[in-house]
């Protein structure tokens, strides 16, 4: 498996490439930003409990969250990839994959990840699951805090909308999930 931070780079080289298409006035659909999205979400999600992950002591749905998103990502760049070519050519394509492929290695300081911000007052108890994400301006904390109500959780937000979600492993899995479904769409990706 890729390790979670150069999966995160690889995500910031797609990030970057669609940047690109976009300014050269290519069709992206909603549906390619939303499993993006969806994806960030998860990576980060996965790397709140990267320590975990490298003792062995995961969960199986963390585990199989992992494959997807590795899965998800090499989708999302052969798709990127396709439309770079398409619009700009093949030696275009190439320096983007060059980029991609040497983040994924851990090769890359361009594309390497921002280490996590630690998370306050959440305790490190062997049940208690957390993430952190930065709410886009448009999400209203109302809408969030029913969510943390529904499914449980804790969550705290600082004054750069910086969202921090805590609580029973489960609890927090589900308030991810939902939290993604609602502000991003489910992902279209096709799955076989």
């Amino acid at each position: 498996m890729v390790s979670l931070d150069n999966l995160l780079a690889g995500w910031i080289v797609l990030n970057d490439v669609l940047g690109a298409l976009r300014e050269k006035e290519v069709f992206i659909p909603d549906l390619t930003y939303a499993d993006l999205r969806n994806a960030k979400m998860s990576i980060e999600y996965l790397r709140s409990f990267d320590s975990e992950i490298r003792s062995g002591n995961q969960n199986d749905a963390d585990t199989q969250l992992q494959i997807t998103m590795e899965l998800t990502i090499q989708r999302l760049r052969d798709t990127l990839m396709i439309w770079a070519e398409e619009n700009s050519g093949v030696e275009y394509r190439n320096s983007w994959e060059e980029r991609f492929e040497a983040a994924i290695r851990g090769e890359s300081e361009e594309y390497k990840p921002e280490s996590q911000v630690h998370i306050s007052d959440i305790p490190r108890e062997k049940d208690v699951g957390f993430f952190r994400i930065k709410l886009p301006e448009e999400i209203l904390v109302e809408v969030i805090s029913e969510i943390a109500e529904d499914c449980m959780v804790n969550i705290s937000l600082d004054g750069e909308r910086h969202l921090q979600v805590s609580g029973k492993k489960d609890c927090v899995r589900n308030a991810m999930q939902r939290i993604g479904q609602l502000f991003y769409g489910d992902s279209k990706l096709e799955t076989n």
